[in-house]
């Protein structure tokens, strides 16, 4: 499980789980980090289309990749 202060704006992640309209397995960068605790990501993978493509996923739910 990934800490909090172990992803931070442009890193690449990973959805671990389904969040929205973006399936788990997505991946993207991070935009901004939320004082929430979550992070707006810009899905870029699979393509969900120009509207779907940015999700605010807890911390919880990502993985950062390499």
């Amino acid at each position: 499980m990934p800490k909090a202060d172990s992803i931070s704006a442009y890193d690449v992640v990973e959805l671990i789980e389904p969040v929205d309209e973006a399936p788990a397995g997505a991946r993207g960068g991070v935009l901004e980090m939320t004082d929430a605790g979550t992070a707006m990501v810009e899905v870029l993978s699979p393509d969900l289309g120009p509207v779907e493509r940015i999700v605010f996923a807890p911390l919880t739910s990502l993985r950062r990749v390499a």
